[in-house]
């Protein structure tokens, strides 16, 4: 297998290096057609969007005396620069940052909020976790603290120095059950995640908070034997819903849009000509 560089000019971009080409295996082409759901990269870019925390896996450093070669996760919170690389602020006193000094390699678990179970649309990013150079900690911190609020006034300082997981080998994707892909590294950089979950145009949860707010008490009556319904997850091409039947038990319905919505204004054009055509708005797998 070849190794392909890939270039970049934005300046929101904190690190750019060469990457592994790997295939790629899985059904999600197929869930992909029938539902209209972003492509696998994209889905990638729309979770590290709209995720908030992630189970940072490192190897325990002979240093602890304990478990030293054993894998350990620790959630930790994190921001990603415009190709998705995850930015962390750790530590220097955390069991993950000292075992990242003795072995960087690492991997990222991130889920998407608001699902529970197998059959939450989740990802594994393969990397190696490095301290931000000091002339890219400000750009660092700046991006950071646009994910996360200011409470925590450490940020970026030498109590607590940013990292950024690089060179990132391999990512992959499980959308839910039968979903599952591994999804090529430089497709993950290169690409865009959805207006509609970019961070760089509007806040991915605000705008999932407030069509909440807005529709979810209406969302049932399209459904027989539902109680109760949570949007948790929204792209351009539809949103994803998890609904309570009358029994107590949850699935989650795709609701596919008739057209591209770009902006919160959009989205609601989209749900309110569902929820005003009730069923015939929700349109069957092809």
């Amino acid at each position: 297998m070849k190794t392909e560089k890939h270039e970049t000019t934005d300046t929101n971009v904190l690190f750019s290096s060469p990457l592994l080409r790997t295939p790629l295996s899985g059904s999600v082409a197929n869930a992909g057609r029938h539902y209209e759901l972003p492509t696998p990269p994209v889905s990638c870019r729309n979770l590290m969007e709209q995720a908030l925390f992630g189970d940072l896996c490192t190897t325990m450093a002979p240093m602890d005396h304990r478990r030293a070669g054993w894998p350990v996760a620790s959630l930790v919170d994190f921001a990603t620069d415009s190709e998705g690389t995850p930015i962390f602020s750790l530590s220097p006193m955390a069991m993950h940052t000292r075992n990242i000094k003795v072995d960087p390699r690492c991997s990222l678990v991130v889920e998407m909020p608001g699902w529970r179970g197998l059959a939450s649309a989740r990802l594994t990013l393969f990397g190696t976790v490095r301290q931000v150079p000091e002339e890219k900690q400000d750009l660092a911190r700046r991006l950071f603290k646009s994910k996360h609020s200011e409470e925590n006034m450490s940020y970026g300082t030498s109590e607590f120095p940013l990292y950024a997981l690089t060179d990132i080998k391999d990512v992959y994707y499980v959308g839910g059950y039968g979903t599952v892909k591994w999804v090529d590294p430089i497709e993950y950089l290169s690409c865009s995640p959805d207006k509609v979950c970019d961070r760089a145009v509007q806040n991915p949860l605000e705008l999932l908070n407030d069509v909440n707010e807005e529709y979810r008490s209406r969302i049932p009556s399209l459904y027989p034997n539902c109680s109760r319904a949570k949007i948790i997850a929204i792209d351009r091409n539809g949103m994803d819903v998890r609904l309570k039947t009358g029994e107590g038990h949850y699935v989650v319905q795709r609701i596919r849009f008739h057209g591209p919505a770009e902006s919160y204004g959009q989205v609601r054009e989209e749900v309110e000509a569902i929820l005003s055509d009730g069923f015939k708005k929700l349109r069957k797998p092809r």
